[in-house]
């Protein structure tokens, strides 16, 4: 059975297999470890049941906290070769519009739930610019 799981840093080392194809976009360490970081959330692998992985998946939240517009964007999708026609690229994308309207449901509340408070010494609304966080990935 497939397992959809969150992408480590040692996975890093262990997914030759998918990114060796001419068909897949590979980047540096440094841009994989970036994603990683800002938006673990949004990046997810599938793993076979002996532990080779058969695809991931890397996204970011993006959009404007003010307008309320906040969307998933998919940066990389990528099945390897052995592993490919079984739907596996469906079931990736069907995680991550999972992951991108629950973010975007929670990020909003949050938001304006933290963003404004009333003194208690003055009575009065204030509003500071704050960082708020939701998962790993700060608002500013």
């Amino acid at each position: 059975m497939t397992t959809l799981r969150a992408f480590t840093c040692d996975d890093l080392f262990r997914f030759n297999n998918i990114n060796l194809d001419p068909l897949t976009e590979t980047y540096g360490i440094p841009f994989y470890l970036q994603y990683l970081a800002h938006w673990p959330e949004y990046f997810i692998v599938a793993e076979a049941p002996g532990g080779e992985l058969m695809g991931y998946i890397m996204g970011k939240a993006e959009g404007s906290v003010a307008r309320e517009e906040w969307h998933g964007h998919v940066t990389a999708l990528s099945v390897a070769p052995e592993f490919r026609r079984l739907g596996l690229a469906a079931k990736l994308m069907e995680l991550l519009e999972e992951i991108s309207e629950k973010y975007e449901k929670s990020s909003f509340q949050r938001y304006r739930e933290e963003i404004s408070y009333t003194s208690a010494s003055s009575c009065e609304t204030r509003r500071h610019r704050v960082t708020l966080s939701c998962g790993s990935h700060a608002i500013y």
